[in-house]
């Protein structure tokens, strides 16, 4: 059974390279293949993604002449007479004098093989493109699966969709309800960015009132409640830019991690020779087992261990 669906995605391999080279044009050249059971691989020479379309477009050809029943014709023939026939040579294959010729309708697939056939393509059932990808420059990949492996493919397929009709309460119209879904989804993003941006500004509000004069720096060092780092950031430079000659320290416990931010005033960088990154390296890393950079006016940093939040405060406020 093993070896019989070798055969089919092997057979299918050469309708595929047919088709793909009738529907994406004649450049299309093997680049490398792997064939087994479970499914086909097929790199080929093109310049593009394959849109949806030419995809639709390869499987339809395909299947045709899988319905087609074509038998499926081997002879072995002189080198010459099979480049005289329009025999395909496989890449990276090396050839004697006698070759091995696989012929899939004399005007369609005809192709040098050593590899394992079915009789006729009847016997290939349904082929299906699951996947297409780049693997390099000029050259792309396509993962396809026939027989049996398509049919499992396509029940999954079918599986899934059934699931998400039963999730989504529709039966009928799956994208209308995604699409519903989607806008209702980037309505509420936009509500929470605005009560996030009026929770920051208040916060700002309440730390601007906390600040302490240290040898002519202003400095604010707190512990507050943000929902995510990049909100602490934000807090961080918009403190930065409401206070002159400053040294802020925000730090946070977001979802049982500590976060930093160290903003500093251009003047106090130069004045105090301090540098935010260096800060953050050198006295909060260690403090929080973890790791973070920025500049020298501002700097963030995220670790695993949140019970010295205040220390790192105190160490910072102690190089005033």
């Amino acid at each position: 059974a093993r070896r019989q669906h070798i055969a089919v995605h092997h057979s299918v391999t050469h309708l595929m390279h047919a088709a793909l080279r009738t529907v994406l044009g004649k450049h299309v050249a093997q680049k490398g293949s792997l064939v087994n059971a479970d499914y086909l691989r097929f790199d080929f020479s093109h310049f593009a993604k394959i849109t949806n379309e030419e995809i639709a477009a390869v499987e339809k050809l395909v299947n045709e002449k899988i319905r087609a029943n074509i038998p499926v014709v081997i002879k072995s023939m002189h080198k010459d007479e099979a480049v005289a026939l329009g025999a395909m040579a496989l890449f990276g294959e090396k050839y004697g004098d006698i070759v091995r010729v696989v012929i899939m309708d004399p005007a369609y697939s005809i192709e040098l093989c050593g590899g394992t056939h079915v009789g006729s393509t009847g016997e290939l059932g349904i082929f299906k493109i699951q996947h297409e990808s780049a693997v390099a420059a000029g050259v792309r990949r396509i993962e396809a699966v026939c027989g049996a492996a398509a049919e499992s493919y396509i029940n999954e397929q079918f599986t899934a969709l059934a699931e998400i009709r039963v999730l989504l309460k529709n039966t009928k119209d799956i994208n209308k309800s995604i699409e519903y879904i989607l806008a209702e989804n980037n309505t509420l993003s936009k509500k929470i960015d605005g009560l996030e941006a009026r929770q920051l500004v208040g916060i700002r509000s309440g730390l601007l009132q906390k600040d302490e004069i240290i040898n002519n720096v202003t400095f604010v060092g707190e512990i507050i409640e943000v929902s995510n780092a990049e909100a602490l950031k934000k807090l961080c430079t918009d403190l930065k830019s409401h206070l002159h000659d400053a040294l802020i320290v925000l730090c946070s416990n977001i979802d049982g991690k500590a976060f930093v931010a160290i903003g500093i005033s251009d003047t106090v960088v130069a004045a105090k020779n301090l540098d935010a990154a260096k800060i953050i390296k050198e006295q909060v890393a260690e403090l929080i087992k973890g790791g973070g950079g920025g500049q020298k006016n501002l700097a963030t940093a995220g670790g695993q261990d949140i019970s010295n939040l205040k220390e790192v405060i105190e160490k910072i406020k102690g190089l005033l």
